[in-house]
């Protein structure tokens, strides 16, 4: 029984300091937390109010009205969506609940302002037009995103050869491959380099470099680049030297860019019919047949 008291007595006396230690350390780690929180707040009240107005105020009201229309989105809308903004770079930037609230609120906005013009003078004609506004102004986000989709696609495609050439260069020359990626993130601002700094910060905080680029290849949803990343996946996996798969690629790539123009250079002829047959002919016509008709007219 004393054994048991002296026990109970010795670690009722080793739990109070432990436990009036950790309740110090906890009160110091927030004091220096709430510090540092004071230390940066006028910056961080700074950063925000260097926003501009519509990130500020119109955004976050478009982010609650999409958030409450979520629930009425058919499965799979979001994950859509936030691939398309993905493709379009626009993450970060817009998510699928401020485009949801772009949808209702944009065509709302114009209804009500048409309407306010064609108050007492409306005829079908302008109720019909003002219809279609806002059914076009329904779909103008989505038009958006696709269209800038597309175009950072194409930018993507046609920088994918020389930021190959670079890679190649780069790795024969001794550097490694994530500190080649980082080179040119660093030395360019196209949207390709923009991905391989996501992939290199993905990277960064624990993701294999396969995942890292079948992340890349996901949300870029080029073809090119997707056979680039399956290359690469490929040589990792099989030994083969990167230099050799990354000079092999690059050859590849660029004649496929050689293709594409050699395409386009034959589609221009028939693309030139269409303005030919209805801006350059008929001002032919007049400057050519317009004297003949008039002296036939004097004549008869």
């Amino acid at each position: 029984m004393p054994l048991l008291v002296w026990m109970a007595s010795s670690a009722v006396a080793i739990s109070i300091p432990l436990a009036w230690w950790a309740l110090s350390t906890d009160r110091q780690l927030t004091q220096r937390v709430s510090q540092n929180l004071a230390e940066y707040q006028p910056t961080m009240r700074q950063a925000v109010l260097e926003r501009s107005g519509g990130d500020r105020f119109v955004l976050p009201i478009i982010r609650s009205i999409g958030t409450q229309l979520l629930r009425f989105t058919p499965m799979g809308w979001v994950d859509a969506k936030a691939k398309a903004l993905a493709k379009a770079g626009l993450t970060g930037r817009l998510t699928a609940e401020q485009v949801l609230g772009a949808k209702l609120l944009l065509p709302m906005v114009i209804g009500a302002l048409l309407g306010l013009r064609l108050i007492g003078d409306a005829t079908p004609r302008d109720v019909l037009l003002v219809a279609a506004c806002v059914i076009a102004a329904f779909f103008v986000p989505d038009i958006f995103i696709r269209a800038k989709a597309d175009r950072r696609a194409e930018a993507i495609t046609m920088a994918l050869p020389d930021v190959l050439d670079q890679l190649t260069i780069s790795v024969e020359a001794g550097l490694g491959f994530e500190a080649a990626l980082a080179r040119i993130s660093q030395t360019s601002d196209h949207p390709l380099a923009q991905e391989f700094a996501r992939m290199l910060q993905d990277i960064q905080f624990g993701a294999r470099r396969s995942d890292a680029l079948d992340a890349m290849a996901d949300r870029s949803q080029v073809d090119d680049l997707k056979t680039v990343v399956l290359t690469l996946r490929q040589a990792e996996s099989l030994g083969v030297p990167l230099a050799r798969s990354l000079r092999t690629v690059a050859v590849e790539m660029r004649e496929k860019r050689r293709f594409r123009a050699e395409e386009r250079a034959h589609r221009l002829p028939i693309l030139m019919i269409f303005p030919l047959g209805l801006c350059i002919l008929p001002a032919l016509f007049v400057v050519i047949l317009g004297p003949a008709i008039v002296t036939a007219m004097e004549l008869f």
